[in-house]
Order: structure tokens, then sequence, then C-alpha cells
């Protein structure tokens, strides 16, 4: 079994699609995502991440443990008194 997974991640409305290591934290993903929809004027410390449910994720798990599929859609968002 292989330990990558593509995850879809939306940046402030913008979708795009980052490969990730399963045993790696989930906040590894943060940096690649925000490169790739151009999202560069704040550090990925400052964005949270959200499931569909708009349920915050703990960053610092790895993203095995939250069972995503190719289906899961994650959404970015600064987080609360952070300005753009």
């Amino acid at each position: 079994m292989s330990n990558q997974i593509e995850l879809k991640v939306v940046v402030n409305g913008t979708p795009t699609t980052v490969t990730a290591n399963v045993n790696a934290p989930l906040k590894t993903i943060i940096p690649e995502a925000l490169k790739k929809t151009g999202n560069v004027g704040q550090p990925p410390e400052n964005w949270l991440i959200k499931d569909a449910a708009g349920n915050e994720l703990n960053r610092d798990e790895k993203i095995s443990s939250f069972g995503f599929t190719g289906d899961t859609v994650l959404y970015l968002s600064l987080g609360a008194g952070i300005g753009g």
C-alpha cells in the first residue's frame, strides 16, 4: 500500500490537489496548497484546516488518522482575527 494520498484542498474558494504522505502531520499539506493557489501573503500557521462539515481538524495529527478518501475535500481558511 502506498504512503501517498491525493487530497483536494479548497483555499479561499480556489480548489487544488496536493499529494501528501499519510504518515506526516496534516499541517504538512498547508504550504503546498497555499503555494499552488497563490495564497502566500500569510504564513501556514495562520491557516485553519476544516472538513466539509466545517469542523476544525487537528493539524498535528497524522493524515492517516483521519481516514480520508479520494473524495475527501478539505478547506483552508485564515484563523479568526487575521486579516488579509
